[in-house]
């Protein structure tokens, strides 16, 4: 078995059908298998053979809850994962899979209590943040999602994926008439700090590029908020100067038009198929300001 670790799965099947020795982990990998294949109904038939074979083992009640959620059989699954929960309630596996559960049956608090107890004792489960973001997101709680995803620590791996999560998700989906000014230089200053720390030069395009073009939709509808952010000072530097720069451009209509120009003209260089080059060149051309020739 553990040779086959790194087979995709209808490689791992076909190569466990042969084998000539039966135990439980085999028959664990095949319902794994069966499961990762999108085979639900032979998956169904295997978990029911694995009961039969091993009926008390743990592993048995794990994966009734996993084919339950490919299934469709939610409630069953939570069902699974809440009898692990009772018996091995230290562990953070059937957290995250009551997590998972309770959010696709729409219980939104309930998952964000699995996933905020996993995320608050152990911060090496980081998918436990990104889910708990999810669901805050999906929520309407913006501010509780940035807060959450950038709790991420530096050390971890996924720092950077958590901090470019945290800037999608202060610029998505936004109202309108919401004061923009605070998390348009957030946005800025953590994408220069993530330029700094290595991130590449695509996404740091394509993320100043989303910065840029929500700014501008923000001074076109007028600007809504900016007065009251100045006055609390959540839109000025320390010294309580305005920020009128964001990302080398002027926040202004003409200097975030010759900015997005800009960005999207590294993209169309950093392309590597030629239909994609001659659309970032047309949307390049798009947002350049007009000027007197």
């Amino acid at each position: 078995l553990a040779g086959l670790a790194a087979a995709a799965p209808g490689e791992l099947a076909a190569a466990l059908a042969p084998a000539p020795v039966d135990s439980p982990e085999l028959r664990l990998r095949k319902l794994r298998a069966e499961l990762e294949q999108g085979r639900v109904a032979a998956a169904e038939e295997g978990l029911r053979e694995l009961e039969a074979y091993v009926p008390d083992d743990w592993r048995v009640v794990w994966y009734r809850g996993v084919t339950g959620l490919a299934a469709g059989d939610f409630e069953g699954a939570a069902l699974s994962f809440d009898a692990l929960y009772d018996a091995f309630p230290g562990e953070p596996a059937p957290k995250l899979a009551l997590g998972l559960a309770a959010e696709v049956l729409g219980q939104a608090d309930n998952a964000a209590e699995y996933y905020r107890l996993v995320w608050s004792r152990d911060p090496g489960f980081v998918g436990a943040a990104f889910s708990l973001a999810r669901v805050q997101w999906a929520a309407g709680l913006r501010q509780e999602a940035v807060r959450t995803l950038e709790s991420v620590p530096e050390a971890s791996i996924h720092y950077t994926a958590a901090r470019v999560a945290a800037i999608r998700a202060r610029l998505r989906r936004r109202d309108p008439a919401e004061p923009l000014l605070a998390d348009l230089t957030a946005c800025a200053a953590q994408l220069e700090a993530l330029e700094g720390l290595g991130l590449d030069a695509v996404r740091r395009e394509r993320l100043a590029a989303e910065v840029l073009g929500t700014a501008l939709d923000w001074v076109l509808s007028g600007s809504p908020g900016q007065t009251a952010e100045r006055a609390s000072g959540s839109g000025l530097r320390a010294g309580g100067t305005a920020r009128t720069v964001l990302l080398g451009s002027q926040l202004d209509e003409r200097g975030l038009r010759f900015g997005l120009e800009r960005a999207y003209r590294t993209l169309a260089r950093l392309a590597r198929r030629g239909e994609e080059r001659i659309e970032l060149v047309e949307r390049a051309n798009r947002f350049r300001p007009r000027t007197m020739v």
